[in-house]
């Protein structure tokens, strides 16, 4: 059984079941077809995905680098930045030695409510520097 179709540039084709389709290309086409799939990337994607995967690597290993200095800066008692901020800038002044009394009261003060009253001052502090 077959079965005998026109296509759209003018060639007639015939298709038949149960046997291998006819080969209706010319082997100048043919060859043209060759070059063609020759010069396609099989593994573009690949690489893409692969650069795409580097630059989210990346990106996740500097958010994480971000998280864990954020957090160790976060630890620190504020009002011990501000003590090492004046006692770097002159480590006899005023300032230096207040900041350690404030610095021990932060630590030490026996109200919880007191000792974070005072930090929070501490971080306010930090801000208009």
């Amino acid at each position: 059984m077959s079965l005998t179709t026109t296509r759209p540039y003018g060639k007639q084709v015939v298709q038949t079941w149960g046997k291998l389709p006819r080969v209706d290309e010319t082997p100048e086409e043919l060859e043209q077809i060759r070059r063609e799939a020759g010069q396609i990337d099989v593994n573009r994607y690949r690489r893409r995905r692969q650069a795409f995967y580097a630059v989210l690597l990346g990106a996740v290993a500097a958010g994480a680098v971000w998280l864990v200095f954020e957090m160790v800066d976060k630890r620190r008692n504020p009002c011990e930045r501000v003590r090492d901020h004046y006692c770097k800038t002159a480590p006899d002044a005023l300032n230096c030695t207040a900041y350690e009394g404030i610095k021990k009261e932060s630590e030490a003060d026996v109200s919880e409510k007191m000792r974070r009253n005072i930090r929070h001052q501490c971080e306010r502090k930090i801000e208009r520097l």
